[in-house]
């Protein structure tokens, strides 16, 4: 089943192309790698795919409805897609902003207006799920780099998303939490999990992606393999 389709998708920063003429459709359940060089757009095709920016020119659909600048401004219909739809940033201070694990990881289930008992069930399931328990009552900044990360992988998995979107998952991390982050994106994979995964390491690409899409140098889709 086609979830995400961009059509001549295309956007700009302040008038410097950073993506142009995307057409790109990704199916439930697959894992898609973006590759490139720097600058090439992978970051911004992320963002877009999460509702956080807007075609130009050009159109982007998830699960068959139009996302854009009107669409989202239903809260409703916002409040849907993020839930759906996360995001895991390159850098995880970015998503990182509560006075306790546990604060963050029950933020997004609280902005969904889960009841109490619910929200706290759901902070349970990932700590278990990610073996952070003993970091619930920690300050995220006080954390380690690989810590950080499985928060900000908790605090998504606590909204159940059906897509799993990554900017550079490995970056940054030793290679123990390398060898953690891989065996755990199969594993969501293997749940059924929809992936989108930006990287510049080619063996991630070849151990998850079932198809790479690469990006060149003008913003524009080059080739898909």
């Amino acid at each position: 089943m086609e979830l995400i389709r961009l059509e001549q998708a295309s956007f700009a920063y302040d008038g410097h192309i950073a993506l142009r003429m995307i057409d790109l459709a990704i199916e439930a359940g697959e894992a898609v790698i973006f590759q490139g060089p720097n600058g090439c757009g992978k970051s911004t095709l992320l963002k877009m795919i999460n509702g956080l920016i807007f075609p130009e020119e050009g159109a982007y659909y998830f699960d068959g409805q139009r996302v854009d600048a009107s669409s989202m401004k239903d809260k409703v219909f916002a409040r849907r897609l993020h839930q759906r739809v996360g995001f895991i940033f390159q850098d995880p201070e970015v998503q990182l902003f509560c006075g306790s694990v546990r604060e963050e990881i029950e933020f997004g289930p609280v902005q969904m207006g889960l009841d109490e008992a619910e929200v706290r069930r759901r902070t349970e399931d990932v700590l278990g799920l990610l073996g952070i328990e003993a970091l619930a009552d920690r300050a995220p900044y006080n954390l380690s780099g690989g810590e950080k990360k499985k928060v900000a992988i908790a605090c998504v998995l606590s909204m159940n998303p059906d897509v799993l979107t990554f900017d550079e998952p490995l970056a940054g991390l030793d290679k123990k939490s390398q060898l953690w982050l891989t065996g755990f994106m199969k594993d969501l994979k293997a749940a059924g999990k929809t992936l989108i995964i930006s990287t510049h390491d080619d063996d991630l690409a070849a151990q998850l992606g079932d198809r790479i899409v690469y990006l060149n140098e003008n913003h524009m889709v080059e080739k898909v393999k």
